[in-house]
């Protein structure tokens, strides 16, 4: 399948379209310059589009946007919402190791045990089974630009399928592709 416009005729020259259907297309280039699959749809307020490729292992990625209002077209932008997210989910991880969960430090893991700090980044802490795993080192150190910009949202390994979720409105293809070569 493709990326495909669900606009209405009157958002075609918007430049939020154009923008997001730029968006679109370096995602369908990317995902076929890997040999992988495409499909979603996008307009001037959002787009939801999923790629899946095979580089010896299966690698989902998910992108979305979507714009809230308050329902008024009278009100301006301030009162509007944006989500932007990306999830990249690669199954068969290899990690049998151990289980765990990255995330954003909130103000009561101070008082959770279970919770400790990821050694290079204090804005985020880790709660693993059976101790810390060994390809957390590797797994900062690739994703550490997305760590200091703070676009890392969870990072979640479990029955060895790793989920790496963002909020950001960035591809981040370089990223990506160091990912492939450590999985």
């Amino acid at each position: 399948m493709k990326i495909k416009s669900n606009a209405t005729p009157l958002e075609l020259s918007s430049p939020f379209y154009l923008a997001n259907e730029q968006f679109c297309h370096d995602f369908e280039r990317f995902i076929a310059s890997k040999q992988g699959k495409v499909k979603g749809v996008y307009n001037a307020w959002s787009y939801s589009i999923y790629g899946k490729i095979e580089t010896g292992k299966a690698w989902d990625l998910k992108y979305k946007k979507a714009t809230y209002s308050g329902g008024s077209i009278w009100f301006s932008s301030k009162y509007q919402n944006l989500l932007t997210l990306a999830e990249w989910k690669c199954h068969d991880f290899g990690t049998n190791d151990t289980s765990f969960v990255v995330r954003k430090k909130k103000f009561l893991d101070l008082l959770n045990p279970s919770f400790s700090k990821v050694d290079t980044h204090e804005n985020y802490v880790i709660k693993a089974k059976k101790g810390k795993p060994r390809v957390l080192p590797q797994l900062v150190s690739i994703l550490k630009p997305l760590f200091e910009s703070k676009e890392i949202y969870k990072i979640t390994c479990k029955n060895n399928t790793l989920i790496i979720e963002l909020r950001n409105e960035g591809h981040h293809f370089d990223i990506f592709n160091q990912l492939i070569q450590l999985s």
